[in-house]
């Protein structure tokens, strides 16, 4: 597939593999570049004591920062769960519903970064809805996916015309971020 018709760059693989690592190391060679990037990635939230994590946080590419799922939130709230991490949806959608809100112009498209579109997130249908207007939309972005799934709008991104899928495995993580990065600023995913 040449670049002109790139629209989706699918990262995927197996949990704790670096898929989210890859991505954070991606965005950070894009900004050296200075595309217009907009997203988000997910961040492990580790005990401190013990070193075991205990759940995820929601990141805007800007820095704003939510929580995504707790092992044992402190609240004590009832809330949808995913395994043993209870999902805190309305923190996501804070975060994560207007980065889906992208106004492109032709003279400066944006790339949209995902990270990820999994059981947690799909617990929002606002995050459902957003995701399927931007796929409707063609709207050029980097997502990662669960690398096993059932999930329909994740069974839909694979099969997304313009897309390309990249399998994250322990042997290229380390060097598919400079593929990646260039596979970008070369095709017409985004303006410098």
């Amino acid at each position: 597939m040449d670049g002109q018709n790139l629209s989706t760059i699918i990262i995927t693989g197996p949990p704790g593999v670096g898929k989210t690592t890859l991505v954070r190391k991606i965005i950070a060679s894009l900004l050296i570049a200075k595309p217009s990037l907009q997203g988000f990635y997910t961040e492990e939230i580790r005990d401190s004591v013990l070193r075991q994590r205990i759940g995820f946080d929601v990141v805007s590419l800007s820095g704003e920062r939510g929580t995504l799922a707790r092992e044992a939130p402190k609240d004590n709230l009832r809330r949808p769960k995913v395994g043993k991490y209870s999902v805190f949806v309305q923190e996501f959608e804070n975060i994560a519903l207007p980065l889906l809100d992208v106004k492109v112009s032709l003279q400066e498209p944006h790339l949209l970064v995902i990270d990820e579109v999994g059981k947690m997130e799909l617990l929002s249908k606002g995050f459902e809805i957003g995701m399927t207007s931007v796929l409707k939309n063609k709207q050029p972005m980097l997502v990662t996916i669960p690398e096993k799934s059932n999930l329909p709008l994740v069974e839909q991104l694979r099969k997304t015309p313009g897309s390309r899928i990249y399998q994250v495995t322990k042997s290229n993580r380390n060097t598919l971020a400079d593929e990646i990065t260039n596979l970008i600023t070369n095709s017409l995913l985004v303006i410098k």
